[in-house]
């Protein structure tokens, strides 16, 4: 019989890993390193401060102010995803303890669900499953594996 594996759930859990790397660095550089720049662009500015002028809706902030917040709420949900990210190499290595991985998996499929607000769907999708197939498949003992002989 032949050894038991689980390529499926790697290959799932490589498949999520990689596009949340990918997202989490095109953020990360993003946030960290270009949007800083349209604070300093004067002609965004201008422009910025003009629709905020044409539909005011309540807003008290002046438009640097919105700048900035943003600016830091861009760099924490990068922060945020980096966490993810971590946990999530971390439950891919860590799938010889498949009921450790699972619980990994799962609270990485909602954490990702709801952060995201849906928007990663095969990402948090792939963990999700890949967190039912390792509470479903259990490796079997070597006494309970069947023989095949044919003499």
């Amino acid at each position: 019989m032949k050894p038991f594996n689980r390529r499926v759930e790697k290959v799932l859990a490589w498949i999520a890993n990689v596009i949340l790397i990918v997202l989490t660095a095109v953020l990360t550089y993003g946030s960290f390193f270009k949007i800083s720049v349209l604070k300093d662009n004067q002609e965004f500015l201008n422009l910025f401060k003009q629709e905020i002028a044409k539909n005011p809706n309540g807003i008290n902030l002046s438009a640097e102010q919105i700048i900035d917040y943003t600016i830091q709420g861009l760099k924490m949900y990068s922060v945020l995803l980096i966490v993810l990210v971590v946990v999530a190499l971390l439950a891919t290595f860590l799938m010889k303890k498949r009921i450790l991985s699972a619980i990994l998996f799962l609270l990485l499929a909602i954490v990702v669900a709801v952060s995201t607000a849906g928007l990663l769907v095969p990402v948090y999708i792939f963990y999700f499953i890949v967190a039912i197939m390792l509470f479903v498949r259990k490796e079997r003992p070597e006494e309970y594996q069947e023989t095949v002989n044919y003499l």
